[in-house]
Parts: C-alpha cells; structure tokens; sequence
C-alpha cells in the first residue's frame, strides 16, 4: 500500500504530542532540590513532615525547568509554576487544533491519498511555518524499508503538488513505463550500476590481485587511454592530465614477458601483476579502471573492478586524501550519467557528488590553486586540469542539488562565488558563468528565510541563455544545429530546466494560494514556450549526435552494435536528467490545463493567435493573449516526432539499446495517449455545457469546479479501457522493427 500526500500537509497528532511529552515528576520540590529520597506520600512526604516544613509541592505535570533561585529556595515560586502549567495547557491546546485543521485541509485538498502495488510511498512533508512557501514543497520516498528525501525542485516534489488527480494518473503511467523496461531488461541484462553484486560475489584473491585475470592486454589498455584522451569525453572536461594518466599506467601495470601471437599486427602481453605506488595512492590505478569502465566494457564491469572502485570510495582517512581521489570520484559520476544511471531524480548521485565535494575541498580545490599547487605538477598534473576538476566538481554539485531539490554541498561560506564570472568566451568560461548564476538561483530558492522572486530569477536565467548562447533558433532548427558546439547543450540543457521548474512553481503556488492569484498570461506564455524550447533541443540534440555516428562508422559497423554509438552515447551525458524533467512538467502543465476552467479561455473551440503553433526561433511571447493549448500541444507532438521519421529508423534501433532512452520515448508515448484522452474529456464537456457562448465573468466558481470534476469523470472513464490494453498494444511504436 503507497500514499501520496499533496501539498496540504498531513501531521501526525499523535507523533507531535509524543515529542513535547516529558518525563512526569514524582518526588516533591523540597526532596528533588536537596536530592533527598521522597517517600511521595500525600499531602506530605516523609521529609516535609519530619522538618514541619508549612507545604509539601507535588509537579504533577510537565517537567518544568526551575531556575537556580526557584529549586534552592525556601519556598518555590508556586504562583509562577502554576501559570507557567497554564501556559503550556493553552499551547498545547492551540498547537493540536492547528495539526487538526492542518489534517482535515490535507485531506480534503485535491491533494490526497494512493495506491499502489509498486510498495513506493511519497509523502509530502511539512515542518515549521516558513517565509519562503517554495520550501513547503518537498517529498519523502519510501521503497523497501529505504528514504530519500526531495526538495521543491526535484520533479518527485512538482508531482506531489500538482494534486491527487496528477499524482494518480502520473503513478499508473510509470506502472506502463516500468514495464517496458523490465522487458527492456531481461532482454539485455543488468545495468553497469558500480556496486553490483560485490557483496555476494565470490572473492579467491585480494581486491587488487582479482582483477588482473579481468583486465584486456596490456596494449589493449594503452590503446584504450590513448582513445580516451582522443574521444570528446575528454575534450569536453579536461580534467585529467593525458602524460600523468599515461606515465602513471606504465609505473603501476606490468606486463607478462611472453606476447602471444600477433592479432592484427599488434603482440599481445598479458598483464601480469598491478603495482601500488609506494605512496600507496591506490587512486592512480582507480582512475585507469574507470577509463576502462567508460570507453572498453560495454556490457557490464567485471565485478573485481566495482568491488575495487567501491573500496576506493569508501576510504576515510586522511592518507587517502590524494588529488587522484577526487578525479576518480569525479569519473564515477561521469560514468553514472554516461550510463543513464543517474537513478531517479539523480539519487544514485547525491552521495557520490557529498563524497567529490567533501574531497574537493579537503584538498584545497576551492582556493588558488596556481599558488597551493604551484610547482607540484610531477605529482598533480597540470594545474589547469585541477582547475577544471573544481568547476566540474561544482557542475556535478549544481545539478544534483537542482534534481534533488537540496541545498548544495559546497556553500558561500566554502567558495567565493564572485571568483567565477569571466569576460571570456569558450567552454569553460561559460560553464563558469553558469555556475555562478546557477548556485546563486539555488542559494536564493532554498533560503529559509527569504521569499525568492522566481520571476526574477527565471527572468536572470532567460537574459544569460540569449547573451551566453547562440540565438535559439540554432537549437530548435535541425538545420543549424550542426553549426553549434554540442558541448553547450551540457549548459543549455539545465538552464532551461531550471527556467521552466521556477515556472512551474510558479503555477503551482499560484494555484493553491487562498487568494486564488494566477499566474499572468505572460507567464504562462513563458513557461509553455521554455517547455517547447526545450523539446525542441533535446530531440535536435539527438538526431545531431546520431548524423555525427553516421559520418564516424560505417553501415556495417551500425548493423553489428549492441550498444548505444559514441554519439548517441555522449548524448545521454548531454542531457542528464533533462528528458524526464521536460517530458514530465510539460505532462504536469497539459493535465492542469485541461482540468483548468479559466474565465475567457477556451481549450478546444478557439484558435490561438498563431496560424501552426508558435516559432521556436527565439523565447518571445505574447503578453496579452494565450498560447492556444491545442496549438502547444500540436507543437510538442509534432517537435517530438522527428525522433520517428523514416529516414531515422536506424536511429531508434540503436537508442532502444539504452535504457535511459527507452525509458524517454515510453514516457513520451504513453503521456501523448493521456494528453488525447484528457483532450477529449475536456472537448465534450465544452460542448454540452456551451462553455464558449457563456458570459464565462458571470460564471460561479461552484459551476466551474462542477465543469472541472466533469472532465476528470470522463477521462477517467476513458481511461479504465487504455490501463487494460496490453503493453504490446499501448506502446506498439516502442516495438523493435525487425533488423
């Protein structure tokens, strides 16, 4: 059994009485002052009666504190402790009457209770009254006896908000979801997930001397490095030095004097034996495995090498505090969102970016670096690939901070973010211009003691994404996006999910206020706009990476694959979480909208002001009339189905390799068959009740959560037909076409 709570908070009375109780007093004043034992006979004890002493107090209640002056005087202060017992009665009372109506609003709100038969459990979680309402969403997720916690900006919070209906409905469709991917699954076996099974695997040897039996040829390994340095993996980050990576293999891996016979012209040597430095960093080899993990095993990490890497992570002395600690920990991360493995909401991440964070600054990372680590280089490498591990260190912090919803690891009182803007163009230089817009949004959002201006801060984020980037028409355009460097995509792509989060919450405080405020049209023009953007560059980008694997392999080369191309690959770490955040906002948007009875807008009857849908070629929007919702939506549909064209077939091959894309076009798929549904639920009802030709200002808000309940009846009616169907039915354009 799962529940979901929505924003109204549920609080659990008898929880709250559990933790003001107090442990009760049985001995009296005089002998408790004295420590004296009480016989706690009444109306006096034993020792007030044997020094005639004029009162006997009995606290029969709370215990509370006495002052110095009140427990060894004479006589207590009884007037003071008797009011001091009504005081705490009055709040108490006061307190269990807030949690009631707090309760019954909770329960009477939109948002509510769930099942499932998943054994998940959300709920949204409430504590002390806040000046900054954006904290007041957040979530607590409870599987098989584990808690993670997300804050206001994780997508697991916007669900839990956006009502009962929504949390419903969104539950049922991951059900759909999960299911074609535990196909996915049995057809392609476990994930590389880096903690598999190294528990319950067997072990006949030490943790070091068990991989070498797993290990490719010496040369292989070489070649291996020398691809890595070559591939834009490195390019992109550069935060490995290539000549320390390279010398570091030749001083810790031997190879066998026999070479067995020549394979394409090229001996191979077995290695034979793995060598610690004498310092004992064990990281210098941790950091070769995972180029290995990254670019040689495809299929799965033999187990030695997770078993390695975790024990690498896991080491807490200060001897382990090497530069190589947080390269390795960085490349971990790395390799998780390479891998789509991000897990939900980035919660595979969260403790692996606390343990980079932690190692950053422990090693100094956040100060100069070219006067702490100026002439060690023979043991660090170069100095500007430290400085890149610090800015990527902080990417990393961003990013699961804004997936997780929580404050990041690495605070102001750490860094001085003012160090990061810079005048300069090229990739770092923007990826540091994002970081210190990124983190002050963040730092903003989550102050507990300040309302954030999410206008604001959305409105900074959509000015540095026009002066910072390229015109967006070179993103959301197929024929131009050759022309940009995909490597600002890594920043496009989570500025603009933290443009359309901050205007989500918009809408979502908006829409439970008691004022009943709402959002401008300008507003929702903006947020549905940054949605189709959004679309937009993700599918470009994956087209994109596919056309640069067609030029890069042959067709013989893509009909052998078992595997994503490099591309395609790369593009899954372009991306990151933003598929599943874009493809579940805009849901959450669509669903509300469509139960949505605003006076003087219509969803189905009315065209929008534009002839199609609205251009893509820039983030404009009109201020004073609505984005039509069919115009949107025809948009979003017609943007995602370039993934479907003919000439791209092979394409969907490939991607239905990865989970992380299947995963993306199930959800895809299965929210447009929600989107019709609910479309036609709302269409109906217009029709019957006319709702164009009404005077809509002289409409009660009790017909209009009447008109509201109606579409929810219907659509649900629908909707009992669709959960029925077969998998194979429901998702038919997910089926692998024969090779």
């Amino acid at each position: 059994m799962a529940r979901d709570i929505g924003a109204a908070s549920i609080i659990d009375n008898d929880a709250a009485v559990r933790r003001r109780r107090r442990k009760i007093i049985k001995s009296c004043t005089f002998c408790r002052q004295r420590k004296l034992k009480c016989d706690h006979k009444r109306p006096k004890c034993g020792s007030c009666l044997a020094r005639k002493l004029p009162e006997c107090i009995y606290l029969d209640t709370l215990n509370l504190q006495l002052t110095s002056t009140d427990l060894y005087s004479n006589k207590p202060n009884v007037a003071l402790l008797r009011r001091i017992q009504e005081l705490e009665l009055e709040l108490d009372k006061t307190y269990m009457d807030d949690a009631s109506e707090g309760s019954e609003k909770g329960l009477s709100s939109e948002a509510g209770s769930r099942t499932s038969t998943s054994g998940i459990s959300d709920t949204v979680l409430s504590g002390e009254p806040c000046r900054n309402e954006v904290l007041n969403f957040n979530a607590l997720r409870v599987k098989n006896g584990r808690f993670v916690y997300y804050g206001p900006t994780s997508i697991r919070a916007t669900i839990s908000a956006s009502g009962e209906r929504f949390v419903a409905e969104y539950s049922k469709f991951w059900d759909r979801v999960k299911s074609d991917l535990a196909d996915w699954k049995t057809a392609h076996g476990r994930f590389p997930t880096m903690e598999h099974n190294i528990i319950t695997a067997p072990q006949t040897s030490n943790v070091l001397e068990s991989i070498i039996p797993d290990l490719p040829c010496y040369e292989v390994v070489g070649l291996r490095i020398n691809e890595f340095f070559d591939d834009p993996l490195h390019d992109y980050f550069r935060f490995l030095d290539k000549q320390k990576v390279l010398a570091d293999f030749a001083r810790c891996f031997v190879p066998g004097y026999a070479a067995t016979p020549e394979i394409d012209g090229v001996p191979k040597q077995q290695v034979i034996m793995i060598v610690a430095p004498e310092n004992k960093n064990f990281y210098t080899i941790g950091v070769i495995l995972m180029i290995l993990c990254l670019n040689h095993y495809k299929t799965g990490i033999p187990v030695s090498i997770e078993r390695f890497i975790v024990t690498l992570e896991g080491f807490t002395m200060a001897s382990s505090m090497f530069v190589e600690r947080a390269q390795l920990l960085l490349l971990v991360y790395v390799f998780r969102v390479y891998n789509g493995m991000g897990g939900n909401g980035s919660s595979n991440l969260v403790s692996l970016v606390s343990l980079l964070t932690s190692a950053a600054l422990r090693l100094g990372l956040h100060k100069d670096i070219d006067m702490m680590y100026g002439g060690q280089e023979h043991l660090v490498g170069s100095l500007y690939s430290l400085k890149n591990l610090w800015y990527w260190t902080l990417f990393a912090d961003l990013c699961v901070a804004f997936d997780m919803g929580v404050l990041m690891s690495v605070t102001s009182a750490h860094f001085d973010d003012s160090t990061l803007p810079t005048s300069e163009r090229g990739r770092i230089p923007l990826l540091r211009n994002f970081l210190f817009l990124g983190r002050k949004c963040m730092q903003s959002l989550l102050n507990p003691n300040t309302a954030p201006d999410l206008h604001l801060k959305a409105g900074e984020l959509i000015s540095f994404v026009e002066s910072q980037f390229r015109p967006i028409r070179f993103y959301t355009n197929i024929a131009l996006i050759s022309q940009v460097d995909l490597f600002e995509v890594i920043i496009l792509s989570p500025a603009l999910a933290m443009i359309t989060n901050f205007f989500d919450l918009m809408r979502i405080i908006d829409s439970q206020r008691d004022t009943h405020k709402e959002m401008t049209v300008y507003l929702k023009n903006k947020f549905v706009k940054c949605m189709l953007v959004a679309t937009s560059l993700m599918v470009n980008t994956i087209i994109q990476c596919y056309k640069l694997d067609k030029e890069r392999l042959s067709a013989a080369k893509f009909i052998q694959l078992k595997h994503l191309t490099p591309w395609l690959n790369l593009c899954v770490l372009l991306l990151n979480s933003f598929p599943i955040r874009v493809l579940t906002e805009m849901y959450a948007l669509m669903l509300y909208k469509i139960s949505l009875f605003e006076k003087g807008q219509r969803i189905t009857v009315d065209k929008g002001q534009f002839s199609n849908f609205p251009s893509l070629d820039d983030l404009s929007v009109p201020r004073n009339s609505y984005l039509h919702f069919k115009d949107s939506f025809e948009a979003f549909c017609s943007t995602f189905d370039e993934l479907w064209t003919p000439e791209n077939t092979g394409m969907i091959q490939i991607l239905m390799n990865s989970h992380y894309f299947v995963i993306m076009m199930a959800l895809e798929r299965v929210n447009r068959k929600v989107f019709q549904l609910a479309l036609q639920s709302r269409t109906e009802v217009e029709k019957v009740h006319n709702w164009p030709k009404l005077i809509q200002n002289n409409v009660s808000d009790d017909v209009i959560k009447m008109l509201a309940d109606e579409v929810w009846n219907n659509y649900s009616t629908g909707l009992s037909g669709l959960t029925e169907m077969p998998a194979s039915d429901f998702l038919a354009n997910l089926e692998m076409p024969d090779r």
